[in-house]
């Protein structure tokens, strides 16, 4: 059965465990946090102007959260599939 990375993991230098998966799940959330955020600031930018550009703020940052989102969700996926490769290969006989 295998084991889950820690924290603490990150000064093993033996490089026995992976804490990559750790690393992927909290930069995901920062990510998201991040995107958020900068939606939130692209419709308060877009109101302080015009009504009209709130709107398109709301509209259009909410693509591009989604977009962003999207689009760092698919390259941490490919991270986490190279190191499932890896895993699935270290059973082979």
């Amino acid at each position: 059965m295998e084991q889950k990375a820690n924290l603490g993991d990150i000064f093993d230098l033996t490089f026995t465990k992976f804490v990559t998966p750790i690393v992927v799940k909290i930069a995901f959330i920062v990510v998201m946090v991040m995107a958020g955020l900068a939606w939130l600031l692209f419709i308060i930018g877009g109101f302080s102007s015009s009504f009209g550009a709130g709107l398109a703020g709301i509209v259009f940052g909410g693509l591009a959260f989604l977009m962003a989102v999207l689009l760092y969700r698919i390259m941490f996926e490919l991270v986490m599939v190279i190191f499932a490769i890896k895993q699935n290969t270290d059973r082979l006989p």
